[in-house]
């Protein structure tokens, strides 16, 4: 796996322990086109696909390729190739889910006093304010941006993140349902359906892996190789060529409110966490900051799917914040310095 080139000699450098030299407005502007370009590109291509010749049970079969096989590869490889025992950097996962959980606060604030939703609308709302696209969108950005650095740090907030928000917002969908009785089990349900999960499963197989210091046998790895390749720019086509077959509805107030605690209030709450957390790498505030100026995931759609709630709503707003994005994430990559 090699680094994002546009990084190659910044990650040298600072491996090396010289600081990194100031860059001029040009290369922030060279620097910033060379990492959305592939995204938004990619993506627009999907949707594309998605409107014309790729028919949805299309879409969904390459969907399962990406989460089942290539993304779970991906995380794996990375894992399995770094000494994770010697820098764990766990710091990431504190402060991202605490920016997670902060502004979910506002977002259930707003959502209860400003459009008056139930509570388990309330739920799908505050998920979408704090649940990031850190698999679709996420690892192919943010290994464009950082190289495999930044994908193992990515790494340490995908572990967790849907192993603890996905069932922080089902129980509080299923309590506006009035289902209290059967809570438990929903809680049980939501943390084995977590760790059921292939991209987590991926990620744990990897990091046990590096622990153990088992080296990979080199045909084995590059098989391994090959499917981590294709991970990035398939996730992005199936991501637009999903997004193809949703349609925007109304309810603009709240898809823009919600849009805006996703890709602004969400970011910089992180950001303010991470420049104040003692011992936070460069490259983690970063990665940290990016990936919650991130639109929501597709998992914000499926809970309001599976619970029949606000689907529509769900729907646009992950659309109208993955337009949105494309000004969030070049603000941030800006405010961050890479």
């Amino acid at each position: 796996m090699r680094p994002g080139r546009p990084h190659i000699i910044a990650l040298q450098r600072e491996a090396a322990g010289r600081p990194l030299p100031p860059r001029t407005p040009d290369v922030a502007l060279v620097l910033l086109f060379t990492v959305i370009f592939p995204v938004v590109a990619l993506t627009a291509l999907g949707y594309g696909a998605g409107r014309t010749i790729v028919p949805a049970d299309a879409v969904k079969a390459l969907v399962n390729i990406v989460n089942y096989i290539e993304i779970p590869v991906l995380l794996f490889r990375a894992l399995a190739h770094q000494d994770i025992a010697r820098d764990p950097q766990l710091g990431i996962s504190a402060v991202y889910f605490a920016g997670c959980f902060l502004v979910l606060i506002p977002a259930l604030a707003i959502g209860r006093l400003g459009f008056r939703l139930r509570l388990d609308e309330l739920g799908v709302f505050g998920m979408g304010a704090m649940y990031s696209n850190s698999s679709l969108l996420g690892i192919p950005l943010i290994q464009t941006a950082f190289g495999t650095t930044g994908l193992v740090l990515l790494t340490k907030i995908i572990a967790f993140h849907s192993l603890i928000l996905i069932p922080v917002a089902t129980v509080i969908v299923t309590v506006g349902r009035g289902d209290v009785r059967g809570l438990p089990a929903m809680v049980r349900s939501a943390a084995t359906a977590a760790l059921c999960n292939p991209i987590i499963l991926g990620l744990l197989a990897g990091l046990a892996w590096g622990l153990a210091g088992w080296p990979l046998p080199d045909a084995i790895d590059h098989v391994l190789e090959m499917l981590a390749v294709a991970a990035s720019p398939t996730a992005l086509l199936a991501m637009g060529a999903t997004q193809a077959h949703f349609r925007i509805g109304g309810h603009r107030a709240q898809v823009l409110t919600g849009s805006a605690l996703k890709l602004v209030l969400h970011p910089l709450l992180v950001w303010g966490l991470a420049t104040g957390f003692a011992g936070l790498s460069r490259e983690a505030v970063a990665v940290a900051t990016v990936t919650a100026a991130l639109p929501p995931g597709i998992n914000v759609y499926l809970l309001a799917h599976q619970y029949d709630c606000a689907v529509g709503r769900a729907a646009s707003t992950m659309i109208v914040a993955s337009i949105l994005s494309i000004v969030s994430v070049g603000f941030v990559l800006a405010l961050v310095g890479f």
